[in-house]
């Protein structure tokens, strides 16, 4: 890249440390996260498309139902670091009706960006497992959980990143998952069209859930090749 400042923090010499390969990849700018998806054929959801994939067409709340429940996904992390990420598909109590892993809880997910003359910013969904709580002598009125970044752990709520330059976008609890537009679905806006349990427009043998933590992999050609398309400038 560009910018390395921050470049997949969480790696070693180019690679997952090891026993990482399943983890979220984490620490990569919307930009990267886009030329990887273009790379393996595919792109970032539109914000509409991650939450009827984590939805449903019930109304839910949540990807497994109506009511928090346990074993969904990890416990929070209020601490001052950032903790160890479990890896991608430990919460299958969490999946939603389509088969949708790790919507929430885990990561915050890049969907829809948005920019006008002065901003630009991108559309976070899932929210992460990190919520470091404010210190007891922070000069303010007491105030639970993060009050700048909240969690969004309902599939209805997102939250909104600021865009900077790379340096500055490159989190440790943000990542992505890529899709793929199904060969014999409804052509685009998929917003017009309707989903049914037995089939998807959105997702296609489970590449949406893998892409999350598992698109780039250590140890094979298609992986050294996904984090050379990874790091690559952006085209013309």
């Amino acid at each position: 890249p560009r910018d390395p400042f921050h470049f997949l923090e969480h790696w070693v010499d180019g690679a997952p440390k090891p026993g990482d390969a399943n983890k979220p990849v984490r620490w990569v700018t919307l930009g990267e996260a886009r030329r990887y998806c273009s790379w393996a054929g595919k792109r970032l959801p539109h914000t509409y498309e991650w939450q009827l994939a984590a939805q449903g067409t019930d109304g839910r709340p949540y990807p497994w139902g109506r009511e928090k429940g346990n074993d969904t996904f990890p416990d929070p992390w209020f601490g001052g670091d950032l903790p160890e990420f479990p890896d991608v598909g430990s919460y299958p109590a969490g999946d939603s009706p389509y088969g949708m892993a790790d919507a929430i809880g885990l990561v915050w997910q890049y969907t829809d960006a948005f920019e006008d003359d002065r901003t630009r910013s991108v559309v976070l969904k899932g929210s992460s497992l990190y919520n470091p709580m404010l210190s007891d002598k922070f000069p303010a009125s007491p105030q639970v959980g993060n009050w700048y970044f909240p969690t969004a752990h309902k599939v209805t709520q997102h939250n909104r990143l600021m865009l900077m330059d790379e340096s500055y976008d490159r989190s440790g609890t943000v990542g992505f998952r890529c899709v793929a537009d199904h060969p014999d679905g409804a052509s685009g806006p998929y917003h017009t069209h309707s989903m049914s349990s037995s089939g998807s427009a959105l997702l296609q043998g489970g590449s949406v859930d893998a892409a999350l933590a598992q698109c780039l992999r250590h140890g094979g050609a298609r992986g050294d090749c996904g984090a050379a398309a990874l790091g690559a400038e952006a085209p013309p």
